[in-house]
């Protein structure tokens, strides 16, 4: 500081003043790094890496003078590469080389990998830790780090590309190298541990930039396995790195070290243990080494394990040295000393039961060491197994050989070496088939123990903090590790990952469903609070991809909730947690399945305070993924949150009309060039063709397993091709109406399909970061485009079929070439990512829409920004050309859809909004699909249900269907509001039955007819006339194509549907014939069952009756075949149900109920039998075992019961029940509640 003259004793003021300036933004920066989010468990030097051993003295010698040669000498290959197989001390080298510039002060950072080592198995967390790391141990570089992160704030959010740009190479690029060393050495160790194969790629290609750094030298040591992925990654940077192939070291320096190393470690043994100095001898020694295969793990297990065997070392060098032949190999070397580790564990002394018993044990703490995404201390994985912590300690005390056991039951508990863990989950590898672990089983597993845990453990303010406007930064730390301890944390980040690996199927009711429903705030309260809130969006979006549509009708639109919950609400919880509460009810339009399931939550914090309501959030779930304009150009497509495809007319920009029969959301839509069809794929995985011109479904494809995201026909419109998140493209024939082909070659959910104009190739763009290209006609890969570094999500073809556009979240477009695979050009200047991309009909322009609002313009021959388009109010997510260029439209997140005028570049206006409700034919707004009102609903029976006598479904959940004792029938949409009122009978309905395709409904009375229904205009088409008494009930077939029909007048008469008359009748039985039944794989079976105690199989073809059943003693109620026909279970007045196989045998009895078993039927897939019964009870029953199950307990004798198409449901005559209700840990324990559907007369 310059003095003032004349200042006197105020230069000291000040300069004390300009002291406490300089300090207070020296802590501002100190924070700000502070705050930056590292693994410092990641450093070579770091506590949890104390135990890692570094090369031994006269060891590894060449190679470490090669490698120091390199980083300090002028060669200008920046990276050196030491790959080699497992076990053959990479990792070692990489902590000498690390201390060895460590102590010279060239060390500026180290990142040492570790699959399932939590954050340092993560690439997010790589450029951070080494930029937090080099700002300490480099004070040159500090300055220009911190301020890189004051300038970007969101620094740790965004890409990696950014994350090195900003943090390491722009910082490093502005020292001064007379201020800082000559040299900086980073040290990433294990890169092939990162746990995603694109991170690694795009790691490389970033970390080869260093060479444009001319003031410092920065040296990268990197070692890996020789992976695929980190072998394609160095091929691409060839010029830039030095490569090292450990396993071609002359075999004979191999062998030195290894030698060595075995006299470095048993001279410590014999300090230990007083054996002789010439112990052990140097037979023994050599032997040991050729043992060994040239790998140091193995080296180092079997000096642990002659360590820990004490007195009994000389016998466990005997077991090494004879029971492992030389010759086998390294890797089967490495496992048969990892069995022979595990089978020394058991104690000779137990018996075969104890044996089993123990290995099983060991067998379940294993498996879940080896598979948690995070190590967990001794403590912590007691906690999350439900275990004692000394259960865990006796399982390992015999297994130090192969795990870090720390003293201190705190510390995390690990292998020493990866390898175990890829020998135990491998079944060719682990040959003692005791000791393998099924890697899925250990997976569902875990993720049943995190359910556990957190029902047990979550709840509302689990911190007891005082104000739910706390903020995070305001709450101790320490409070938080206290209310939230490592194992709920662990079980809240890593739940979701662990159901995914175990590869179940999720399915309503289960306890994963149980657990989301009664605890989702309080889980996104807790993820919030221990400072992982980032992870939410992307553990959602992982749950909501397990749930397939069928199998999860309530608990899919449920999730869909909580994702828009979070996306509106996620940035204010992150720091104020308890927020979650609050939010709650802003988001939450009335209709929402959160708001009304956790109303009672929200209540407390909300209470006396008004509160907006808000319209329904809208997150990357649900925005509109593709627009495309019919060939004449005067319509526009689009697909829809709302489940339909939605079409406007250009001119007016006025709504058309809906394509509706997809049951979620439609992501793609593609219009055929002739324009006679239209198709869409929708995320319930199925594909869909309607005709232009009648609207009329031509085809529903079912063959994808995940999200269909993009739809297009080939040029000449004989082939659709479809991309999905389920990793597949498939190829469908629209002439035949099947699936042609199918592309598993994508390791990632497919985002974009495109045709060629000539229909020879497919283009495919996906998450993995890669387009490829496949030849239609030989159904190959042809070639795959890598070169973006975030996720692709849309490609095109240019007219002329010559190059390629894609467009990706590295926030690029890129052009290539579809001849050689070369990229042509990179377009640089959104900010944000990149989601869709197109190219004008001439083929002189490419669009580009990205999601920081804008659409660009560029030249497709320069590659020169043309015209940049501002507007949208939300990213861009949609653009397409009109066919004569004139015109663009785009579609954005918040669902809006513009139109542009290419010409003057100006707005030509939005297009009219489609009402969200759709309409009934009869013009009345009807709400969304939501099931859960349709479902299940609890509390006690009103007395007006009185009124009706039953309550139908439509298979496909669109309607429902109620009668009365007024002899009138009400139609009613999926929402519960009435559609029409059907009136034609003249005695009391007894039955109702949709058919299979929804289209009619038939409704059964005591007037002695049966009446068939068009469900679309409701109008009566047939009434069928042929029974002289009361008609008890009436079932479609299968096939919808006939109706079955019995009476008190002792007959059963089977209907054709198209034309009413009678097929025929059937004639035998002595009493009321109570029901029939088809058999399941044709029409010319038929059962019926009467109250003349029978039940008989006709063979439709001869009217005749082939056989009759026998062996109740009452009244049959109801009867009704297995799925595959081979089984019927009938039930009777006598309180029993049996079963018996189609010749006429019994197969069994199922003895529970204490009145008469109204209603009895078979699950999907035959394992379960549901029925009903005047005692007013459900059961649900084994099939095999013969055996109770489950019991509900009602207010209400239920009189039909069967189950749903998923297995998922039991549907009854007052509504449906679902299968988690029943306790199937306790099948003598009842429910006294009723779950009933009530419709108002």
């Amino acid at each position: 500081m310059p003095l003032m003259y004349g200042e006197g004793d105020h230069a000291f003021a000040r300069l004390q003043k300009e002291i406490n300036r300089k300090h207070a933004e020296n802590a501002t920066l100190d924070y700000l790094t502070f705050k930056l989010p590292t693994a410092p468990q990641a450093a070579f030097n770091s506590f949890d890496n104390q135990h890692g051993a570094t090369c031994l003295a006269d060891t590894r010698v060449e190679l470490l003078q090669e490698i120091t040669e390199w980083a300090d000498g002028q060669d200008r290959r920046c990276i050196f590469w030491l790959n080699g197989m497992a076990g053959t001390g990479k990792s070692t080298v990489a902590r000498t080389i690390a201390r060895i510039y460590h102590d010279r002060g060239n060390l500026g950072a180290s990142f040492f990998f570790s699959r399932r080592g939590g954050d340092v198995g993560l690439a997010d967390k790589l450029f951070t830790t080494l930029a937090s790391q080099l700002a300490m141990k480099i004070p040159s570089a500090r300055r220009y780090i911190r301020e890189a992160i004051m300038e970007h704030t969101d620094i740790a959010v965004q890409s990696l590309r950014d994350q090195w740009d900003q943090l390491i190479l722009h910082p490093l690029s502005k020292i001064e190298g007379i201020s800082s060393p000559s040299i900086i050495v980073l040290v990433i160790d294990a890169l092939d541990e990162c746990d995603s194969e694109r991170d690694i790629r795009i790691i490389l290609r970033l970390l080869a930039t260093t060479s444009s750094l001319v003031k410092i030298r920065l040296r990268i040591f990197i070692t890996s396995r020789p992976e695929i992925p980190v072998r394609c990654g160095f091929s691409q940077i060839e010029a830039d790195r030095q490569v090292f192939v450990l396993h071609d070291i002359l075999a004979t320096i191999v062998d030195r070290d290894l030698r060595l190393f075995f006299e470095h470690s048993f001279s410590t043994i014999r300090e230990e243990r007083g054996f002789a100095v010439d112990w052990p001898d140097r037979r023994v020694i050599r032997r040991l080494v050729e043992t060994s295969c040239g790998l140091f793990i193995w080296a180092s297990t079997a000096c642990r394990f002659i360590r820990e065997g004490r007195q009994l070392a000389d016998r466990r060098i005997s077991i090494l040295i004879n029971d492992h032949r030389s010759g086998a190999g390294p890797e089967k070397q490495l496992d048969d000393i990892y069995i022979t580790v595990l089978k020394d564990s058991i104690q000779p002394d137990y018996n075969e039961e104890e044996k089993t018993e123990l290995i099983d044990k060991l067998r379940n703490v294993l498996g879940s060491i080896v598979t948690l995404f995070s190590p967990l201390s001794v403590d912590s994985l007691a906690y999350l197994l439900n275990k004692p912590p000394r259960y865990i300690l006796e399982i390992l005390a015999d297994l130090h050989t192969i795990f870090h056991i720390p003293s201190q039951t705190n510390r995390p508990l690990r292998p020493h070496h990866p390898t175990f863990h890829d020998f135990l989950l491998d079944k060719d590898r682990c040959s003692d088939l005791d000791f393998w672990v099924n890697e899925n089983h250990a997976h569902k597993a875990l993720g049943d123990n995190c359910i556990q845990l957190m029902s047990e453990m979550l709840k509302r303010n689990i911190c007891g903090l005082q104000s739910p406007g706390t903020l995070i930064k305001d709450v101790d730390p320490d409070l938080i590790e206290q209310c939230i301890p490592p194992e709920l944390q662990y079980a809240c980040l890593y739940w979701i990952q662990h159901y995914r690996q175990s590869r179940i199927r999720l399915c309503d009711g289960d306890p994963v469903h149980c657990f989301f429903q009664k605890h989702f705030h309080h889980w996104l309260e807790a993820v919030n609070l221990i400072g992982r809130g980032s992870l939410v969006v992307y553990l959602l979006r992982m749950y909501h991809s397990l749930l397939e549509h069928a199998e999860n009708l309530r608990q899919n639109p449920f999730v869909k909730d909580a994702r828009r919950f979070v996306s509106a609400f996620q940035s204010i919880m992150e720091q104020a947690p308890l927020q979650t509460y609050c939010a709650a009810r802003t988001v939450m339009a009335p209709t929402n399945e959160l708001r009304h399931h956790f109303w009672s939550q929200i209540r407390p914090w909300s209470k006396d305070r008004r509160i907006a309501e808000a319209t329904d959030a809208k997150d990357e779930y649900n925005f509109v993924n593709d627009i495309a304009f019919t060939p004449d150009g005067r319509h526009v497509a689009s697909g829809s949150v709302d489940e339909v495809v939605r079409v406007w007319d250009v001119a007016t920009k006025a709504t058309l009309c809906k394509f509706e029969g997809q049951i979620d959301k439609v992501s793609s839509v593609a219009v055929s060039l002739e324009g006679t069809m239209i198709a869409s794929g929708a995320d319930d995985t199925t594909v869909m063709v309607w005709d232009w011109e009648s609207r009329a479904v031509r085809y529903t494809f079912k063959g994808h397993s995940r999200w269909v995201n993009s739809v297009v026909f080939s040029p000449d419109g004989t082939l659709l091709a479809s991309g999905s998140m389920d990793e597949t493209v498939r190829i469908w024939d629209l002439e035949r109406g099947q699936e042609l082909a199918a592309f598993d070659g994508n390791s990632s959910c497919v985002n974009s399909v495109a045709f060629s104009p000539d229909g020879l190739l497919l283009a495919s763009g996906s998450a993995d970061q890669i387009v490829r290209l496949w030849d239609i006609v030989k159904r190959e890969l042809r070639m795959s485009l890598d070169g973006h570094a975030g996720v692709v999500n849309s490609v095109r073809f240019s007219p002329d079929g010559k190059r390629i556009v894609s467009g990706a979240d590295d926030m690029t477009a890129k052009l290539w070439d579809t001849i050689t695979g070369t990229e042509y050009m990179t377009l640089k200047g959104h900010r944000k990512r990149v989601m869709t991309v197109a190219f004008s009909p001439d083929g002189h322009t490419v669009a580009s829409g990205s999601e920081d609002m804008s659409i660009k313009f560029w030249n497709a021959t320069t590659g020169t920004l043309i015209r940049t388009l501002k507007g949208h109010t939300s990213g861009i997510n949609a653009v397409t050309f009109s066919p004569d260029g004139r015109l663009l439209v785009s579609g954005a997140f918040n669902d809006e859809v513009r139109l542009w005028d290419m010409e003057s570049g100006e707005a030509r206006g939005e297009f009219d909004e489609f009402e969200e409700d759709t309409l009934s034919t009869s013009g009345e707004k009807v709400n969304p699909l939501n099931p859960e009102l349709i479902a299940v609903a609890a509390g006690e029976l009103k007395e007006k249900s009185s009124a009706i006598t039953s309550v139908v479904f439509s298979l496909d959940g669109q309607l429902v269907a109620s009668s009365s004792h007024d002899t009138t029938i009400k139609l009613w949409n999926k929402n519960g509001v009435e559609r029409w009122l059907l009136v034609g009978h003249l005695g009391t309905i007894s039955c109702l039955a949709f058919s299979p395709d929804t289209r009619l409904i038939a409704s059964a009375s005591t007037d002695k007819t049966v009446q068939l229904w068009n469900t679309a205009t409701g109008a009566v088409l047939y009434t069928l006339e042929g029974h002289s008494g009361n008609v008890c009930l009436n079932r479609f077939s299968l096939d919808g194509k006939f109706l079955a029909s019995c009476s008190t007048d002792k007959t059963a008469i089977l209907w054709h549907v198209g034309t009413g008359a009678i097929w025929c009748k059937l004639e035998g039985h002595s009493d009321t014939v109570n029901d029939v039944s088809f058999s399941p794989n044709d029409n010319r079976f038929v059962a019926s069952c009467s109250a003349d105690a029978t039940v008989r199989l006709w063979d439709v073809s001869t009217e005749v009756a082939s056989r009759t059943l026998t062996g109740h003693s009452a009244m049959v109620n109801s009867v009704a075949f297995s799925s595959d026909g081979k089984l019927l279970i009938s039930c009777s007045a006598d309180t029993t149900i049996r079963l018996w196989n189609t010749a006429g045998a019994p197969c069994g009895t199922l003895k529970g109920h204490t009145l008469s078993v109204n209603s009895a039927a078979f699950s999907p897939d035959n394992k379960l039998v549901v029925s009903c019964s005047e005692d007013e009870t459900v059961r649900l029953w084994d099939s095999e075992l013969k055996s109770a199950q489950g019991v509900l307990k009602f207010a209400v004798a239920i009189r039909t019961v069967c189950f749903s198409s998923c297995g998922q449901y039991i549907e009854t005559n007052r509504g449906v029940l679902d299968i988690g209700l029943f306790s199937l840990s306790s099948p003598s324990t009842a429910l006294d509640r009723l779950f009933t559907l009530f419709i108002k007369s």
